[in-house]
């Protein structure tokens, strides 16, 4: 009740009967059912939507104290607001008439999944899209809520909630408030909420910062956003929602330190994902729409990342092999490299497997593959140092088809067989003593050095007839890259992301 209403009705009871007949006649009034359900008629009319109050006390003659208040969605499917008790205070603030609203133990809830689209809509435009400056409503503090926030994909249950909701400004409301679970989590240091929305929108949030100490990556509510099951790894950090202006949609930045994360959970929304492996980052920037990691900006490491989902761009059936890099800086934007600084080491990929795109035949053994530098820029390899090394089989001796032998001579080392000698000269299966080429680029200009050998320039030596023969050595000139990674570009921007989170479904099923 505002001080001078209190005025008009203490002078007239006053002359009527007193302090004490005041007393108990404003006390009897303020808690008569015919109060509460007149109260319930003019929260009703405000909100525009049911509203209900169990109870309703005087504290003082300044403050009033409402119990078990409920809002409910139009037709009362579901309940938006429920409060055990709010206490509503009469004060003043720079000398002006103000209220203040103590809100204790209760739930807000900001979306459910039993929620139509129109919902939303009828909630903030019909129910709470009201002018709460009119009220000189502009502080509310909460203790012991439960605060449940869902828009799209992102979904967020915190409880033990306190803090504070700033309405003094009528173009913008803040919310600051710390909780002590999340999504079920119970979270001893507690993570702190802050809330950007306009009071003359109701409780349309625009957005939602969560600050987090070191938690479960599942405890933040990324499953949905990032299109399936996140259940390893641990961050540190912070996590923002925003709501996308006019037609833009809901986007979600994150920044922290990710550790010992699943890296198929988190990639599984990619055009190219999922990518198996384990992944440790430090993230500056990482933004997530539609499902999909579209931006990210950091530095980490990358270990068994497994090569199987690289094959459909090789134009392979499969790929074997795994790879460990640790990244000095990784800046990458959906279907766009910006920049890719790593070193690392690549092991177990199947000779036969990586050569069979360039001829006939098979090959035993497996490549080693030791980056000493990579430094991708957009489309260009600014410079790279990388020995690829052959590996017989344990206990044998490698080998390789001729055919496949000669094709692959042909088609990247530039190697013709003479042509004044049968090829039959060479048995249709070859054993190699020795294979391996360090890749030198600069600008994507490749030159494909030696390893072993008398100068140290060959590439492959076989033994034939029980001698050693070197059959490839280093050429002079470079190759361009340019035109291959332009190709391998094209692939990764025409894969369909939904058709790689089906065939993702489908595997985890198996």
């Amino acid at each position: 009740m505002r001080p001078h209403r209190q005025a008009i009705l203490v002078l007239a009871i006053s002359l009527t009967g007193g302090s004490l007949g005041f007393t108990t006649y404003y006390g009897w009034w303020i808690g008569s059912d015919s109060h509460r359900r007149q109260v319930e008629r003019e929260m009703t009319a405000f909100f525009e939507l049911p509203c209900e109050v169990g109870g309703i006390s005087a504290r003082t003659f300044s403050s009033r104290a409402f119990e078990d208040v409920v809002i409910y969605l139009r037709d009362r499917r579901d309940r938006v607001f429920f409060c055990e008790t709010a206490v509503w205070h009469d004060i003043e603030r720079r000398g002006e008439p103000a209220s203040k609203l103590e809100l204790l133990n209760g739930v807000l809830l900001l979306g459910s999944d039993k929620w139509q689209g129109g919902d939303y809509h009828q909630l903030i435009q019909a129910g709470l899209g009201h002018d709460f400056e009119a009220l000189d409503l502009d502080e509310v503090t909460l203790s012991g809520f439960e605060i449940a926030f869902s828009r799209g994909p992102f979904s967020l249950r915190c409880r033990d909630v306190s803090g504070s909701v700033d309405l003094s400004d009528p173009e913008e409301g803040v919310a600051r408030l710390n909780a002590y679970v999340l999504n079920g989590l119970a979270v001893p240091d507690g993570v702190r909420i802050h809330a950007r929305f306009s009071p003359s929108n109701g409780v349309e949030v625009s957005e939602l910062i969560l600050s987090l100490p070191e938690v479960p990556l599942a405890s933040i509510g990324l499953s949905e956003t990032l299109g399936g099951r996140v259940s390893q790894g641990r961050f540190a950090g912070r996590v923002q929602y925003l709501d996308g202006a006019g037609e833009a949609r809901p986007e979600i930045w994150v920044r922290g330190d990710l550790v010992d994360a699943d890296l198929a959970e988190l990639t599984q929304g990619l055009p190219l994902g999922p990518f198996e492996g384990t992944f440790s980052v430090n993230v500056h920037a990482a933004r997530v729409c539609d499902s999909v990691i579209t931006h990210f900006q950091g530095r980490g490491r990358i270990r068994d990342l497994s090569f199987d989902a690289f094959a459909p761009l090789l134009g392979l059936d499969a790929l074997s092999g795994s790879a460990s890099f640790d990244f000095d800086q990784v800046d990458l934007a959906l279907g766009r490299i910006n920049r890719i600084r790593a070193t690392g080491m690549v092991e177990g990929i199947s000779l036969g497997q990586i050569l069979k795109r360039w001829g006939n035949g098979s090959a035993s053994g497996c490549l080693a593959i030791r980056v000493h530098n990579l430094d991708v820029e957009g489309d260009t390899i600014r410079s790279a140092d990388i020995q690829i090394t052959a590996i017989p089989p344990k206990g044998e001796p490698g080998t390789i088809d001729r055919a496949l032998l000669l094709g692959v001579a042909e088609r990247l080392f530039d190697f013709s067989w003479p042509t004044g000698l049968p090829q039959g000269l060479l048995p249709e299966r070859l054993e190699y003593t020795e294979f391996g080429m360090r890749l030198l680029v600069q600008d994507n200009q490749l030159r494909i050095l030696g390893t072993h050998g008398p100068d140290g320039d060959t590439i492959l030596t076989l033994r034939v007839f029980g001698k050693p023969f070197g059959l490839l050595k280093e050429q002079s000139g470079g190759i361009d890259l340019g035109p291959h990674i332009a190709d391998l570009l094209r692939r990764i921007r025409s894969y369909d992301p939904a058709l790689v989170r089906e065939w993702w479904k489908a595997r985890q099923g198996e």
